[in-house]
């Protein structure tokens, strides 16, 4: 299968939307609007790759180039825009027999790797496939090393009596004593949404942490997105004391960002209500699937804290490839820079 690539330009953007609301990978971090934005306020070079063959699109990958140092670097998706996953994305790949599936994954990657040396001559690549890109094997067989990544999700369609019996009791009382102590959880817009952004830079604050998204950011995302986003905040006493954004696409919530810590100590806390709020709502307009995106890791802590609500645990795959002076200066960078920065912040605190 001979696969050619060509780089979509704006004029491509009805066509490239057509092609990820077809694709059983695409989501909405794949679509047009999304991708430019990103683009904008993370200081990189977006290349929206299609594959052709015998002239029909037949699979994307977005890639975002940038230059740092000595490195030329390509991701998809890129740091510091909140995003945790895109990748290639297939037409009607489900549709496929295995064998073909496997063909055309296998002949696409091989032209995108040859367009990643020879055009953009990347030196570091990562690329965090889409949860419904469950095969990694392609990105192995081509020198890729493989990362398991994590999502917790909940099967909606038992209906939320049923889900509300299989929290462990003490989960279910937590949410009773919440809305006994009148914390409500209510439906926003721009206002509540820009609210959440500052409870999330005062935690980070509080933590000695750096907000590494713009700002301008998250409001271009509000502005080009809001149909889809819905946000919900938390309230004690009238005041908003935490918030989450999520959004619906396709079949799916997708709880994106938020949950911040309230400022003041208050208990319980009010992210248990807002949380099952936001789950109820997701099944109660139509949602088959409730996604906390990126909320358990590798790491072995005593509990994640979206587990309480008794979820499933679902994997998907960052692939990586590295020169060996790209992987050198990454192993310098995280045994000696790194911890050196850490040892100066506590000094000078």
């Amino acid at each position: 299968m001979t696969i050619e690539l060509r780089v979509a330009q704006d004029s491509d953007a009805q066509e490239w939307d057509t092609i990820i609301s077809q694709s059983p990978q695409g989501t909405l971090f794949h679509t047009w609007n999304w991708l430019k934005i990103t683009e904008k306020h993370t200081r990189t070079k977006l290349y929206p790759v299609i594959g052709m063959q015998d002239g029909i699109p037949v699979a994307v990958i977005p890639l975002f180039f940038q230059k740092k140092g000595l490195i030329t670097m390509v991701h998809s998706p890129p740091p510091h825009a909140a995003l945790f996953y895109l990748g290639p994305a297939f037409v009607n790949y489900d549709s496929l027999k295995q064998e073909k599936k496997e063909h055309l994954y296998t002949s696409f990657l091989e032209a995108v790797d040859i367009f990643l040396k020879n055009t953009l001559k990347a030196q570091y690549i990562s690329i965090s496939l889409s949860p419904n890109l469950q095969d990694p094997r392609p990105f192995a067989w081509s020198g890729y090393s493989i990362e398991p990544q994590y999502d917790y999700v909940i099967d909606l369609s038992p209906g939320t009596e049923h889900l509300l019996q299989t929290l462990d009791k003490k989960q279910r009382q937590n949410l009773n004593r919440a809305t006994k102590r009148g914390m409500t959880v209510e439906m926003g817009g721009k206002n509540e949404f820009e609210t959440i952004l500052d409870l999330m830079d005062f935690r980070y604050t509080e933590q000695a942490k750096v907000v590494t998204e713009s700002r301008q950011y998250f409001l271009d995302v509000y502005d080009s997105y809001k149909d889809y986003l819905k946000i919900f905040v938390a309230k004690s006493e009238g005041e908003i004391i935490s918030g989450c954004i999520d959004f619906h696409y396709r079949d799916t919530h997708f709880s994106w960002i938020g949950n911040p810590r309230p400022k003041k100590p208050i208990s319980p806390s009010p992210n248990d209500l807002l949380i099952w709020e936001s789950v109820r709502y997701a099944h109660e307009h139509g949602c088959r699937y409730y996604v906390t995106m990126s909320a358990a890791g590798n790491q072995r802590l005593h509990a994640y804290y979206a587990a309480k609500f008794n979820p499933e645990l679902k994997v998907r795959y960052l692939a990586i490839k590295k020169s060996l002076l790209a992987g050198l200066l990454e192993k310098g960078y995280s045994e000696v820079i790194k911890p050196l920065r850490g040892r100066f912040k506590e000094f000078i605190q």
